[in-house]
């Protein structure tokens, strides 16, 4: 079956790297000549919508529906929760939230934009005083460490861990949103699966409907617990990530 690759942004670094890495063509997103039909697979990079020459295709893997609901975070804390799935208590209206927080003297993440990625539309409240309106309140769970579980067709095929850059002074750090503008990047120095987190993982991507994504997760070490926060369906690429990918796209649709 031939590949191609369809991103959610013609520009998207992963998604060329994943094109060169298989050699395959990544379909413009204007003035595609692209048609689609039997003998043709295509690899969703995160798009929500899919033209329908595109969906002509045999096979897509990642379906458009499964990654609206994937960038959502509310539908997507909705399904987590029908499936079992380990996460963050969440309420949608600001009295709850209010409530949880005088009750619990705990922060909570107001999510001011349900698809918003690298930390885009978080507000943490740690009093009720700094509480916003949004359409998603998340209670913030204090984390120990912060993980990335690389799910694909219902196994973890690869895990890494977010950890500090060591050249970002201590005031430019981030605890709370570790992302890369809070000084943090993906390593795999020392770390090892955990059976717990590697079922979440797997639980999760399957509520949504997904074929792969990268599953972030933290850990509460006082509670010996692992929570999911999201399902990325466009995750960076490189190194050994990279390999991996390439390697599981080429068993799926040369096999």
């Amino acid at each position: 079956m031939k590949m191609y690759i369809y991103s959610h942004n013609p520009h998207s670094e992963g998604a060329k790297l994943l094109s060169q890495a298989l050699n395959v063509k990544r379909i413009k997103h204007g003035n595609s000549k692209f048609r689609g039909g039997m003998g043709k697979a295509i690899i969703n990079w995160g798009a929500g919508t899919l033209p329908d020459q595109v969906m002509a295709c045999q096979r897509v893997l990642n379906k458009p529906d499964a990654i609206r609901k994937a960038s959502n975070k509310l539908k997507s804390f909705e399904l987590f929760q029908e499936a079992g799935v380990t996460i963050p208590p969440f309420f949608t209206d600001y009295g709850d939230a209010e409530d949880w927080m005088i009750d619990n003297d705990g922060a909570v993440v107001c999510r001011t934009v349900l698809n918003g990625h690298s930390g885009a539309g978080i507000v943490i409240a740690d009093t009720v005083d700094e509480l916003v309106a949004a359409p998603l309140y998340t209670v913030y769970i204090k984390k120990q460490e912060e993980y990335r579980y690389h799910v694909f067709m219902g196994q973890v095929v690869d895990i890494q861990r977010k950890a500090r850059k060591r050249d970002v002074p201590d005031d430019a750090v981030n605890w709370q949103v570790r992302n890369l503008d809070g000084g943090f990047i993906f390593a795999r120095e020392g770390v090892v699966a955990s059976p717990v987190a590697s079922e979440e993982a797997v639980k999760a991507v399957a509520a949504l409907g997904l074929d792969f994504g990268a599953v972030d997760l933290i850990y509460n070490a006082r509670e010996d617990k692992y929570y999911v926060l999201e399902v990325n369906t466009a995750p960076g690429l490189s190194g050994t990530t990279l390999d991996g990918y390439k390697q599981r796209f080429q068993e799926v649709f040369n096999g």
